[in-house]
């Protein structure tokens, strides 16, 4: 039987084992690529029945990759596949099959882990400068999910706790780790108060760094959710949030919020923005013995789905008026 063709573009190592296994066992010949670039340079030159797509090096967006690699085929692929993330919205086309990405092995790992016997690699990016890549010559020193909650931009970065350090940078809705001291990226959201040197990153730099199979890349929002996730300890959840008395405003759309399995899990979203503006951070975490409840909250928060507004309640109102006008008042008053 002659074997059929597959692409498969993908950058972890474990996803793409078990693909490959897969469909050499289907009488499939695989090609493994990792970068959208390098499956466009494919697809132009070659016949593929089927097409993979996973977590990759590029910043552009699965479908919009699948629509190109669609668009740009020698000859046009019976099926493309998309392995979709957590939270990822993928359009509906006739030539598209969405499947959730397999996660077993992530299981087997975090099983490997509490028994102590996942191995630990070095987190670090070959031939980038750790000690001059953000050369800003100024620190902030902020709560750490401060700044996780005020990134905007393409921006390189440079976190320091005590003998911690952390070195990264944001492209597009992507967040890479090219440098860490943290055995566990996820605990970077619960290192507390650091100090923090930020410079802005180009397209340009960015296409020239050497990223390779040691550098942690993400996607933002699933990094936080993540981490969220990870943390149990109550009191430094209610710190990443406003005072309780602070009014929740709803910014994000109710699918938007649905999309993350925890806030849908946890929290009634469409009572939540019927009323919003109009309750508080105490009311929406009633007693706070629900922890999974306060992990929502502060995962809204963080993402600036919801904000903390003025309780317009509390507010007071002093008038001050002179003796002397009061008086007047007064007399005016007994003479009717």
């Amino acid at each position: 039987m002659e074997k059929k063709k597959a692409l498969v573009i993908c950058e972890e190592a474990i996803v793409n084992e078990i693909i490959e296994f897969m469909l050499e066992k289907l009488s499939y010949d695989a090609e493994i690529v990792d970068t959208p670039k390098d499956a466009v340079s494919k697809i132009e030159s070659d016949k593929y029945d089927l097409i993979i797509i996973g977590k990759n090096k590029g910043t552009i967006v699965k479908h919009k990759l699948a629509e190109i690699l669609y668009t740009k085929a020698l000859v046009k692929p019976n099926l493309i596949i998309i392995y979709k993330e957590p939270g990822e919205v993928i359009p509906k086309e006739p030539y598209l099959t969405v499947l959730p990405k397999p996660t077993f092995y992530d299981e087997f790992i975090d099983a490997l882990d509490k028994a102590g016997l996942k191995p630990t690699l070095p987190l670090q990016a070959a031939k980038i400068d750790i000690e001059d890549f953000v050369k800003a010559s100024t620190e902030q020193i902020k709560p750490i999910h401060e700044f996780f909650k005020g990134l905007k931009g393409n921006i390189k970065f440079s976190i320091k706790a005590g003998d911690l350090r952390v070195v990264g940078f944001t492209m597009g809705t992507d967040l890479y780790l090219i440098y860490s001291d943290l055995e566990n990226p996820y605990s970077l959201l619960s290192i507390g108060v650091v100090k923090v040197m930020t410079e802005q990153l180009n397209l340009s730099e960015f296409l020239n760094f050497p990223i390779d199979s040691n550098t942690f890349k993400i996607n933002i929002r699933d990094f936080i959710v993540k981490s969220i996730e990870d943390i149990e300890d109550k009191a430094k959840l209610l710190s990443f949030l406003p005072e309780e008395d602070a009014t929740v405003i709803v910014k994000a759309p109710a699918y938007v919020l649905k999309q993350i399995e925890l806030i849908d899990k946890n929290i009634n979203v469409n009572e939540l923005i019927e009323n919003s503006n109009s309750i508080t951070f105490r009311d929406v975490l009633e007693d706070k013995s629900n922890i999974d409840k306060i992990k929502a909250v502060a995962c809204m928060y963080l993402l600036n789905m919801i904000e903390g507004g003025t309780n317009q309640t509390k507010k007071k109102y002093d008038v001050k008026i002179k003796k002397s006008f009061l008086k007047k008042i007064i007399e005016k008053i007994r003479g009717l």
